[in-house]
């Protein structure tokens, strides 16, 4: 299936609370707002039911992710049957605290980048804000982009996580042209006096229009919306990031 517009697609974290009590009834809402694609799996359907309704309803599952613990102790048993399904990015994330830990993390990444290379899917790391946390002039993020293998580790920037610690979201896309495939787009409230919320994309203070241009200018394939926590029903919070992120693609 070919798109003549970016492919936008949500991580389903963002609408979990309404999968669990009905999970075909929730991807056929998040098709009707227009996504062409989620993150994520299967949930309670077996695969030829899942598949059979993302048919039906035109939405791809291009992308999945799970822990590295998945890959390191199920490695085939665990990747197979998602290559077999279509699935082509693998994402994963993880906390460590240390330099040297950031070190040995990278170390398992390459491991499970060569066993999803394996079966013919990408791996990506997925950031949150403590990467971009110091250690003696260089972060957690920076270890992990030069201790891995450009061919066997790629990365799925978090813009909104990006953001959230103090970095430019578009400098580290810049950065990693050539590393990354596809990215999550999410948005937070400023927070001058008061805790940070997450927000929809388009209305916090996520700098979209940037994060827009340097995407392109990467060439990034995916686009998915992700929101942790919705203040109002969360499939409303999807279609409100939706349609801001597809404006701002133009």
């Amino acid at each position: 299936m070919l798109f003549t517009m970016a492919n936008i697609g949500l991580q389903l974290y963002t609408v979990r609370d309404l999968l669990q009590k009905d999970f075909a009834g929730t991807l056929r809402q998040v098709a009707r707002i227009g996504y062409n694609g989620i993150e994520g799996g299967k949930g309670p359907l077996s695969q030829e039911e899942f598949d059979k309704l993302l048919k039906e309803i035109h939405l791809l599952n291009p992308a999945s992710g799970g822990g590295l613990d998945a890959i390191e102790k199920q490695g085939d048993a665990w990747l197979k049957p998602l290559a077999a399904a279509g699935v082509k990015y693998i994402m994963c994330s993880s906390k460590v605290d240390s330099a040297e830990a950031y070190k040995a993390l990278a170390a398992r990444l390459n491991g499970a980048g060569k066993a999803c290379n394996a079966h013919g899917m990408t791996f990506q790391y997925h950031n949150h804000a403590h990467e971009f946390a110091d250690y003696g002039g260089v972060t957690g993020h920076d270890i992990l982009v030069n201790e891995t293998d450009p061919k066997l580790v790629w990365f799925q920037v978090d813009v909104g996580w990006v953001n959230w610690a103090g970095k430019n979201p578009s400098e580290v896309l810049r950065r990693l042209k050539g590393r990354i495939k596809t990215i999550h787009v999410k948005d937070h409230t400023p927070a001058p006096g008061k805790e940070r919320q997450f927000a929809e994309v388009g209305t916090g203070a996520l700098p979209l229009a940037e994060v827009v241009v340097a995407a392109k200018e990467i060439g990034v394939e995916w686009y998915f919306v992700e929101q942790d926590w919705c203040a109002r029903p969360s499939i409303e919070s999807a279609e409100i990031s939706f349609n801001n992120l597809k404006k701002a693609l133009g």
